[in-house]
C-alpha cells in the first residue's frame, strides 16, 4: 500500500493471517472437502455497460514471482521470490523476468538486514531513488512453525519491520522497530506523489479479542535529510472511526482518496466492506456495503475510474462462502462510486475455462497500465498459489 502498479503485493492481507492462524490453532482441513453449495449468480445482478470492459479471456500463466512492482514511468521492476533456502529476496531487473535479475539482498550489506531474513514486501518511491521493503524481524515468537506457515504470515505483515533502501540495495535504513506487541508488523508503501508513507500497523495481536487482530493506519511525510537518509517525520494516525482491523488498498491517480478494507461497524471482521477514505476531508465512503460478504484487495484502475477487489458476492446464499477453511471468491469490478458491479471470473463455477477443483480464492488483481488487462493472483486449495492473466474486449480504463 499504496499500490501504484498492477501486479504488486500477493500477500494476501487479512486473508493470510487468518489462513495461517487457523491452520496453526486447529490443524489443516483441505478446502475441497468443506462442504459447498455453488450457486451461479443470476446475470440481473451484474453489468458489463461498456463493451470494452467484457472479459475476453482469463488465462493461468507460469508463476515467476511472488510479488512485483513496476516502477512508474519506467521500465524498471522490482520483485522478490524465494531462494533456494526458501526465503524471500528482492530482485531488480529491467524487464519483467527473472532471467537477467539482480538480488540486492542475497549478500550481507552494511547496515542491512540478515540475508536469512524474508522480504516479502516491496513499494517503489516514486522518484526511483528509494524502494520500501518489508523485512522479517530477526526474532518473533513463532520461529518454531514450519517455513510456508511462516510465510503466510510474513506475507500478511506480522513480524515485518519497514526498510528503505536504494535501487541497487548498496545503503539500507531501518524505518521502524516493532517490539511491544509480539506479533506486531506493517503493511505500506509511498504515496502517489512520494511526498508521505502510509502504512498500517498490527497494535493487538490478540485474535481472541478482535478476529482479525487490531491495525492503525498511519501517515507521515516523507523526505530526505540533508546527510541523504531518508525520514518519516510528523507521523498521524488516520484511523477511521469504527475500524479494529484495517488494510489499505492503493490511492486514486490525484493522490486524495484511499481505497481500505475495514470492518467499520461491522460485529464479524469476515464480512468487512470496501470503502473510500478522503485524506483531505477525512469522509470514509462504503463502496459496497455488503456485510455478509467477503471483500478485500481493492485496487483503482490508472485512471481512478474503476475499482477491481475479490469478492464472496457471487455466493452470498452460501453461507459458508465467506469462513475461512471455505473461503470462495472472484474477481469483482465497479465504478469508483460503487456501481455498476460486475464478476469478473469463475474459478469456482463449473463449466468456466478458469474453474478450479475445490474452493478457490481470487485474491489479488490489478490494472495493465492501458487498462486492457488484469494481473492476478489466485490461490487455490492447500494454499496453492497461481498467476493469471485476465483481458478485456477492449481498454477497459478509458
Amino acid at each position: 500500500m499504496p499500490n501504484r502498479t498492477v501486479y504488486r503485493r500477493p500477500e494476501f492481507g487479512i486473508l493470510g493471517v487468518v489462513c495461517a492462524l487457523t491452520v496453526m490453532l486447529w490443524g489443516f482441513v483441505p478446502a475441497a472437502a468443506v462442504a459447498q453449495r455453488a450457486k451461479s449468480p443470476s446475470a440481473r445482478d451484474f453489468y458489463a455497460d461498456d463493451p470494452a470492459c467484457k472479459v475476453k479471456s482469463v488465462e493461468k500463466q507460469p508463476a515467476e514471482f511472488e510479488n512485483v512492482d513496476k516502477l512508474p514511468g519506467r521500465e524498471f521492476y522490482a520483485f522478490t521470490y524465494l531462494d533456494a533456502k526458501g526465503v524471500y529476496q528482492v530482485y531488480t531487473n529491467r524487464a519483467r523476468r527473472r532471467e537477467g535479475a539482480t538480488c540486492i539482498t542475497c549478500e550481507a550489506r552494511p547496515g542491512g538486514p540478515r540475508v536469512d531474513r524474508n522480504k516479502p514486501m516491496i513499494s517503489w518511491h516514486s522518484s526511483g531513488n528509494w524502494l520500501m521493503v518489508g523485512v522479517e524481524r530477526d526474532n518473533h515468537e513463532f520461529q518454531w512453525m514450519p517455513k510456508s506457515w511462516q510465510r503466510g504470515l510474513l506475507q500478511s505483515g506480522i513480524w515485518l519491520n519497514i526498510w528503505i533502501t536504494t535501487p541497487t540495495g548498496d545503503r539500507w535504513y531501518q524505518m521502524t522497530d516493532f517490539k511491544k506487541n509480539p506479533s506486531n508488523g506493517f503493511v505500506g508503501g509511498f504515496t502517489p506523489d512520494g511526498t508521505k508513507a502510509m502504512w498500517t500497523e498490527i497494535v493487538d495481536g490478540n485474535v481472541f479479542v478482535n478476529a482479525f487482530g487490531a491495525w492503525t493506519l498511519y501517515v507521515s511525510d516523507f523526505r530526505v535529510s540533508p546527510d541523504g537518509a531518508p525520514e518519516f517525520v510528523n507521523k498521524r494516525d488516520i484511523t477511521p472511526a469504527g475500524a479494529r482491523w484495517i488494510e489499505p488498498g492503493n490511492m486514486s491517480p490525484d493522490g486524495r482518496r484511499l481505497l481500505v478494507t475495514a470492518d467499520i461497524g461491522l460485529k464479524d471482521a469476515r464480512g468487512q466492506d470496501q470503502y473510500s477514505l478522503d485524506l483531505v476531508t477525512g469522509e470514509v465512503r462504503n463502496l459496497t456495503n455488503t456485510p455478509n460478504v467477503w471483500d478485500e484487495h481493492g485496487f483503482y484502475s490508472p485512471s481512478g475510474r474503476k475499482i477491481v477487489f475479490m469478492s464472496s458476492y457471487p455466493y452470498r446464499d452460501d453461507p459458508n462462502s465467506l469462513n475461512v477453511l471455505s473461503l470462495k471468491t472472484e474477481f469483482m469490478m465497479m465504478n469508483s462510486d460503487g456501481s455498476r458491479l460486475q464478476q469478473l471470473t469463475h474459478f469456482n463455477v463449473p463449466g468456466y475455462p478458469e474453474s478450479q477443483r475445490g474452493n478457490t480464492v481470487a485474491a489479488l488483481a490489478g490494472f495493465t497500465p492501458n487498462g486492457s488487462q488484469l494481473f492476478a493472483v489466485v490461490m487455490a486449495p492447500e494454499f496453492r498459489k497461481t498467476n493469471w492473466v485476465i483481458t478485456f474486449e477492449g481498454r477497459c480504463d478509458r
